[in-house]
Order: C-alpha cells, then sequence, then structure tokens
C-alpha cells in the first residue's frame, strides 16, 4: 500500500471476510540481524 491508512483499509478488509475469525499483523521495519542464512 502507500500509506498506513491504506494499509489499514486494507485489513479491515480481510478481517471482514468471511470466515476469517482472527488476524495478527507485524510489520517489519528493518532487520538488524543478518543471520547468514541463505533465502
Amino acid at each position: 500500500t502507500d500509506s498506513p491508512e491504506q494499509l489499514d483499509q486494507l485489513l479491515d478488509l480481510i478481517g471482514s471476510v468471511d470466515g476469517v475469525e482472527k488476524t495478527t499483523t507485524s510489520i517489519i521495519l528493518s532487520s538488524k540481524i543478518d543471520r547468514g542464512q541463505p533465502v
């Protein structure tokens, strides 16, 4: 999304889908540790 407001609206939309009981959202702003594991 282009803004936090759009993200909020998208998450509300996902939460309103039939069958969705609960959502958990995590936003990773940056990665501080490189564990050297291949992706």
